[in-house]
């Protein structure tokens, strides 16, 4: 009889492995490992960080402090029943009349299963009552539950019902047989559904520090290549075809593919979106999108609208609020470009408001070039000298054109000259065209528009690409530092490694006693720029308002959580059905009650001028600093007021 039953346990194990094993395969891994080379470790010490924020839970808490402790508990259940499980498989197999013990360890896991099954009470309440319509899965979850509260309920009354220790009882056996047979068909339905999170999340978790430190990320298909004209209608074609989605979900990258098997359908992802209200839902959009492998280009567009896709700021918000490690926001940069290769991204709205002009004049307002010359003279600002000048001062659209953002420029370069820097501009700049990758794709001229800017940048630069160079537009400063720079190494040349935005230098400045600025007390409401905290300079920001003896108050949960003006992801080239900056302007007024807010972006800065009300100010840091500069700076080098964009 011993060996009957060591057969059939055996049998049952390898079928519930087997089961699992194939259907995790099939379903949610098969596509993605041939994909595994395209992940690149940048960040080795990424792996503690990932492996700490598993063990502490502490995205999954913070979000949602009620649920995140029951689900605190469940994953613990987990983890500490793991070893628990090993034994109780060889209690059977090996026909033992006592349950194998683990010493001190058992009475943990006494605690342990009582505070599961609290937790699975907590979150079968929740899920069927207040939360019944924003989950998903409510069958299956009910299951998964159930078999929970199964383990933990057999477990229990084997350590505390008289007799049930005794594997040679009949009762106790019934009881072995019911908890291995839980635990042999549970990994199949873990892989079948939703809860493959479990066993995947951890990876994405670790995955997402080791591949990706602060800073803007490269768009997809930015090496899009189209320059040779030698080259024959079938090479571009191809390359197209690379770039795009002729075959569907499965043309995208490792990351957007293994995205969905750790997503755990939460929903943090859609609460955080400032674009909500326009439809935009990360997580049906971004994720669960791309979980069927053999959804073709049709399916995928019917899944992710390109209407909808449009609306995504790539504020980060989802990426930042995910437990799991997600990135929705990255898939959606790769989902913008493969549809603009596809030829049927971006909107005709943002196309004609973002590329078009662009294209016609060099600059997304459609200004004429010599407004900004004039500009450049009435405010006595030099043009760059590579061996002259130590810094490369870019204006962008926003700073060369924009009567909001003019008095930024001539602040900062008042403030260098201050500090003793030696500057200059460009005679003639035309966009570097962050906006139109982030917010529309890989846009047709790309391919050789990004070999003209490098060039540009590079003879200015007297093709030492080590110089410095100064931005107030951290939008301008992501695409020079990342998508020129790897154009640049395409092209066989440098990278530019001396990118830098106003925040950093200034900073830099007056902690070297170079810049001299005199505190005057004020509270004022801050707005983090999303790149500001993404560029990891939310620190630098707020050190630079301590200095200039400013006090910032805050609204929603930024800087924690990235909270957006509506102008990212190409938001300030067009009128995007969701309205974020009224929304976000609203609520800095409301939970701050300041008539001033101050940020560090000119995107910023604009899309809350264009909702604030009349009596509110927009101010940059910049021009905060300039008012407070030693020895007067409205007073000293007094230029005229910037000349209006035509």
């Amino acid at each position: 009889m011993q060996y009957i039953q060591a057969v059939l346990i055996l049998l049952c194990a390898l079928a519930g492995a087997g089961s699992a094993g194939y259907i995790a395969w099939t379903r949610r891994l098969k596509h993605v490992w041939p994909k595994r080379d395209q992940i690149k470790i940048i960040n080795k010490a990424g792996l503690w960080t990932g492996i700490w924020e598993v063990l502490s839970q502490k995205k999954v808490i913070a979000n949602r402090p009620g649920a995140g402790v029951f689900h605190f508990a469940v994953f613990y259940g987990f983890v500490t029943f793991g070893l628990k499980s090993v034994t109780h498989f060889f209690n059977g197999l090996l026909d033992l009349q006592h349950p194998i013990g683990l010493g001190p360890l058992d009475y943990v896991l006494d605690g342990v299963a009582v505070l599961v099954l609290l937790g699975v009470i907590a979150l079968a309440i929740r899920r069927y009552t207040v939360m019944r319509n924003q989950l998903t899965h409510m069958l299956e979850s009910g299951i998964v539950l159930a078999l929970i509260a199964g383990l933990m309920v057999t477990y229990l009354v084997e350590r505390f019902v008289p007799g049930m220790e005794d594997l040679n009882n009949t009762g106790a056996m019934v009881n072995w047989w019911i908890h291995f047979l839980i635990l042999c068909g549970f990994p199949s339905l873990i892989a079948y559904g939703k809860h493959f999170h479990l066993v995947v999340g951890p990876v994405n978790v670790v995955l997402k520090h080791m591949t990706e430190i602060p800073g803007d990320r490269a768009v997809p298909g930015i090496d899009l290549d189209m320059s040779d004209e030698d080259a024959t209608e079938e090479y571009f074609e191809a390359e197209l075809a690379r770039v795009g989605m002729p075959n569907g979900v499965s043309d995208f990258s490792f990351h957007t593919l293994f995205d969905p098997a750790a997503c755990i359908e939460c929903g943090r992802c859609n609460d955080a979106c400032p674009s909500a209200e326009a439809g935009l839902k990360p997580r049906e959009h971004f994720v669960l999108a791309f979980r069927d492998p053999d959804a073709n280009e049709e399916a995928l567009v019917e899944l992710a609208p390109p209407d909808i896709v449009s609306t995504c700021t790539q504020c980060r918000a989802c990426d930042t609020v995910c437990p799991v490690g997600n990135r929705p926001s990255k898939a959606g940069l790769e989902l913008r470009s493969r549809m603009t290769a596809a030829g049927v991204y971006p909107p005709r709205a943002l196309k004609d408001t973002g590329a078009s002009p662009v294209s016609s004049t060099g600059n997304i307002f459609a200004a004429d070039s010599s407004d900004r010359t004039q500009f450049i003279e009435d405010n006595s600002i030099p043009i760059y000298d590579a061996e002259e000048h130590d810094i490369l001062f870019i204006l962008g659209c926003q700073g060369s054109y924009s009567p909001d953002v003019r008095p930024v420029v001539v602040a900062t370069a008042r403030l260098l000259e201050a500090a003793g820097v030696k500057y200059g501009v460009l005679e003639d700049e035309t966009c570097w065209g962050e906006g139109l990758l982030h917010g529309g794709g890989v846009f047709e001229d790309w391919p050789f528009y990004k070999i003209e800017k490098v060039e540009e940048l590079s003879d200015s630069l007297g093709e030492d690409h080590t110089k410095k160079i100064l931005t107030v537009c951290p939008h301008c400063r992501d695409n020079v530092s990342t998508q020129l720079s790897a154009a640049a190494v395409e092209m066989g040349k440098a990278p530019f490694t001396g990118v830098m935005s106003h925040i950093t230098l200034l900073l830099e400045l007056i902690e070297s006693g170079k810049l001299k600025i005199e505190m005057s007390k004020e509270e004022v409401a801050v707005h983090h720029p999303c790149k500001t905290i993404h560029n990891d300079e939310t620190a630098a920001f707020d050190t630079l308002l301590a200095k200039a003896g400013v006090t910032g108050v805050t609204s929603g949960k930024s800087p924690t959580t990235p909270a957006c003006c509506g102008g990212g992801g190409g938001g300030y080239l067009w009128d995007s059905p969701a309205k974020v900056s009224k929304n976000r302007f609203q609520t800095i007024m409301e939970e701050t009650q300041k008539d001033k807010i101050v940020t560090g972006c000119p995107g910023c800065h604009r899309m809350l001028a264009v909702a604030k009300d009349e009596d509110t100010k927009i101010e940059d840091i910049s021009t905060m600093l300039f008012e407070r500069l030693q020895g007067g700076g409205s007073g000293e080098k007094k230029e005229e007021e910037p000349t209006p964009a035509k």
